[in-house]
């Protein structure tokens, strides 16, 4: 699953995107209590939920759900491979279809077909993050939203932290102050490797979050032509990446090796911080290293700017317009909202949720603190780049980490000379 979403991931980055921002409205756990004790009637006809997804499910919130409402029966199908394929045939053909996961770059499209429900009314929408919500809708309008999430962080070694007596920064300026003193104690303060391209962007994506808070549409933008990556707004997009290079903060001769190879020697105690997505929990088990694993939210935010948690989520349940049984559809969304039910889901999927309070603390043993940060903070899901963007984008990542880059105007030069071959 882990291959499978690391794949995923990349896709999501450089495949054109499509999403606006989201009106709030109601009370989400209110409407899911409420229909819930409404579900009971037993004078219904049999109802079958089709549900198709790439990824497991919780078992354990259908069984809820079905005993909720006896009269419906959620029939899951989990596609592992060629999703967006067998899903586009299904569409093309009007298949029998309730609910679909489709991931964010699909959305744009689907809507201009008319495929999708509008569930810009439901009040249950407001028990999600923002940024879920953002990520399902389309010209103002909602017709999805994402469900589980990634969080991109730094793990760190918190036995060096507490060593050299650090606190976790919350600041790009605390996070140099805490690098410096972590260099001068003898260890490097971070590792990645360069070998595996698409594990060295980090660094400078987490500036997505904050260019998301200033403009939601920022992405759309750079796709159509509307902004350029070499507008003044972008200037310092490489700036994070560049400055921890030049002053040797990164593992000396780590630049060749691969993420597997970065995670174990991070184990090893070489390094002090980690960036990555919390995919990579899993990783890191009670007897898997030497000290205790912790996990912080990326400091991109300089001074007074406001802190942008960058999660990456791309999951997005949508209702199909010509399913037969449009109420059963918004009755299932409506339960799976309720904070409750949505840690049931977080603990046996072993992820977070985009639902308000619907983290279990208990999905893995390093979750809970970073969850509550997250809950604390604004938050946005990284866009979807064009597709040209990654052959230039990630090589351009390794030449600094080698130092052979050429000034931040000319590497947003390049950008944007790969953003241009997909205007359309």
């Amino acid at each position: 699953m882990k291959a499978l979403f690391i794949l995923t991931l990349v896709a999501m980055i450089v495949t054109a995107c499509g999403g606006n921002n989201a009106n709030d409205s109601g009370n989400g756990k209110e409407s899911a209590g409420a229909s819930a004790s409404a579900s009971a009637k037993s004078d219904k006809e049999p109802v079958t939920l089709k549900l198709s997804t790439w990824n497991p499910i919780s078992k354990q919130v259908i069984e809820k759900f079905e005993q909720a409402y006896p009269y419906i029966t959620v029939e899951h199908d989990q596609i592992a491979d060629q999703y967006r394929e067998i899903i586009r045939t299904r569409i093309v053909s009007k298949a029998d279809m309730d609910i679909v996961w489709m991931f964010p770059n699909q959305m744009r499209e689907y809507v201009g077909q008319d495929v999708l429900m509008d569930l810009s009314n439901e009040p249950w929408l407001n028990n999600y993050l923002e940024s879920a919500v953002q990520l399902g809708t389309v010209d103002g309008k909602t017709y999805g939203m994402s469900y589980n999430y990634y969080a991109v962080v730094f793990f760190y070694n918190k036995d060096i932290f507490k060593k050299l007596n650090l606190s976790v920064p919350t600041t790009w300026e605390q996070l140099l102050e805490v690098s410096a003193k972590i260099k001068e104690s003898g260890t490097a303060p971070f590792i990645t490797g360069g070998k595996d391209a698409w594990a060295t962007q980090f660094l400078s994506s987490s500036n997505y979050g904050y260019y998301q808070s200033k403009d939601p549409q920022t992405f759309d933008k750079l796709a159509s032509g509307e902004k350029k990556w070499t507008d003044p707004e972008f200037a310092n997009f490489f700036d994070p990446i560049i400055e921890l290079t030049n002053k040797d903060y990164f593992l000396e001769n780590s630049v060749g090796l691969g993420n597997d190879q970065v995670v174990q020697v991070f184990k090893e105690g070489k390094a002090a911080m980690y960036p990555m997505g919390t995919w990579s929990l899993d990783s890191f088990t009670a007897d898997s290293q030497k000290f205790e694993v912790g996990a912080f939210s990326i400091p991109l935010n300089k001074g007074s700017e406001t802190h942008v948690v960058n999660l990456v989520s791309d999951n997005i349940f949508t209702g199909i317009s010509w399913s037969k049984h449009q109420e059963e559809v918004k009755l299932f969304l409506s339960f799976i909202s309720d904070p409750e039910i949505a840690k049931i889901w977080s603990e046996e999927t072993k992820s977070a949720v985009t639902v308000k309070g619907g983290t279990s603390p208990n999905y893995h043993p390093i979750s809970a603190e970073l969850t509550q940060t997250i809950d604390s903070n604004q938050t946005s899901i990284f866009p979807s780049l064009t597709p040209s963007i990654e052959p230039t984008y990630f090589p351009i990542l390794q030449k600094i980490l080698l130092k052979k880059n050429g000034s931040p105007s000319e590497l947003l030069g390049e950008m944007q000379k790969a953003q241009e071959k997909d205007y359309k």
